[in-house]
């Protein structure tokens, strides 16, 4: 009965940090970790769409896979949330319902700018569906420095949490797009080793295979260590110990 017991503790811990405020549904955050590591403070080289803002690109659903380095992340834990922000040229506040969105993390053997363009040969035994299909509200506020980088505010809370460690391999970002939609340009980075890469379609969600490139999402990720990491959180004096567990061109 150990994954009852262990889905339980997790369930309470996520609902202590909804409680306590630490996973907020709207609003900037600050993410436990931002891949790649560099571009945290530094805005990105490049800015990109895909999969979220398709509908200008005249793609009606889109499949698109992105990889993580292990070696971006200082540890393992369970992600609660993944948070993206919006490219300080192109970007701008919006607000929006994607009708059809599905998101699957796993932990992959596919190497950074190693993607196989077949998308059943990067997925790990671990798939999960971390954001059950259905409807997506994204939003920004395009609140930061006017030359970026921009807030982390364009805000995923996974409908699952995943249990993500770094030791056994890299992590896989999977969404479908069952039904298009606009959002705002994200801000993004485009350089070889970066800890990023990712594989696409251009054709529709359904396609077994992508097209691959070095691009990624800027990407943050909050995550809740992993069991017996020790975790203070601090929100009006309370403290909670937790235990038990050419860029200036438009891309798409």
């Amino acid at each position: 009965m150990k994954s009852i017991t262990c889905g339980f503790r997790r369930l309470t811990l996520l609902g202590a940090l909804l409680f306590l405020g630490a996973i907020n549904p709207a609003g900037a955050v600050e993410p436990t970790v931002v891949v790649p590591n560099s571009a945290r403070t530094t805005e990105g080289d490049i800015n990109n769409s895909y999969p979220f803002n398709i509908t200008e690109f005249g793609l009606s659903s889109q499949r698109y896979q992105q990889v993580y380095a292990a070696s971006q992340f200082g540890g393992g834990g369970l992600i609660t949330q993944i948070i993206f922000r919006p490219d300080a040229t192109f970007g701008e506040a919006f607000m929006s319902t994607l009708p059809d969105i599905q998101i699957d993390l796993s932990t992959t053997s596919a190497a950074d700018d190693g993607l196989s363009s077949t998308y059943a040969n990067n997925v790990g035994a671990d798939d999960t569906v971390v954001f059950t299909r259905g409807p997506l509200t994204l939003s920004s506020a395009f609140t930061g420095p006017p030359d970026g980088p921009k807030d982390f505010d364009i805000i995923i809370t996974l409908t699952t949490p995943f249990f993500y460690n770094p030791a056994l391999g890299n992590l896989l970002l999977d969404v479908r797009n069952y039904g298009a939609g606009s959002t705002t340009v994200f801000d993004a980075v485009f350089t070889s080793g970066d800890g990023v890469s990712r594989v696409f379609s251009t054709t529709n969600v359904n396609d077994p295979t992508g097209n691959t490139d070095t691009l990624g999402l800027v990407t943050g990720f909050n995550i809740v260590p992993e069991p017996g990491t020790a975790m203070l959180l601090a929100g009006g004096g309370t403290l909670l110990a937790l235990f038990g567990w050419c860029r200036r061109r438009r891309r798409h």
